[in-house]
């Protein structure tokens, strides 16, 4: 799973076990978790994940509850792109091109450990150490501008050890305290 704050080019990667809809709200929240925050809006791809049916003007017609409960608990605001409107449905193609060029094809991997080490040390090269191609700055000092201004607390929920959407049992999807 990756994101980005597309303001300071900040990017996260997650290895997930599954495409379900589970592991995109758990990455997710890490994510948002991870950033301090949610920014106003997250734009997603269309997976089934995320939304079941459209009308043939892009409106959702019917999201994944799953999905949908889970972001309206963390209180972030969804927007899907769409197939034809290069402006938003690059920004999502171009992460995952990223992703692709400057980490996985340019790595070798001895295990799930390594991986997990290699994208740590990657995370920190690409958001604190190496200025971004599209600004010309490092994420790290656009971060620490005016961007933490956009960024929106989640919602916190003390719920136990578990959170109940739809008719599953997830541990609590965003921090407590």
């Amino acid at each position: 799973f990756a994101s980005r704050l597309k303001y300071t080019r900040w990017v996260r990667v997650s290895g997930v076990k599954d495409e379900t809809v589970e592991s995109l709200v758990r990455s997710q929240a890490e994510h948002l978790a991870s950033w301090g925050g949610a920014p106003l809006v997250c734009v997603f791809d269309r997976p089934k994940t995320v939304a079941l049916k459209w009308r043939s003007n892009g409106e959702v017609s019917e999201w994944n509850p799953v999905f949908a409960c889970a972001t309206l608990k963390m209180g972030i605001g969804v927007e899907l792109c769409w197939p034809y409107r290069p402006r938003e449905k690059g920004a999502v193609e171009n992460l995952v091109g990223f992703v692709k060029r400057s980490f996985f094809n340019v790595r070798r991997f001895q295990d799930g450990e390594d991986l997990e080490q290699q994208v740590g040390q990657w995370h920190r090269e690409v958001n604190e150490e190496r200025p971004c191609r599209a600004t010309g700055v490092i994420p790290a000092v656009r971060r620490a501008t005016l961007a933490l201004k956009q960024i929106m607390p989640l919602r916190k929920q003390e719920v136990g050890e578990s959170t109940r959407i739809g008719q599953r049992a997830l541990p609590t999807l965003s921090p407590s305290g």
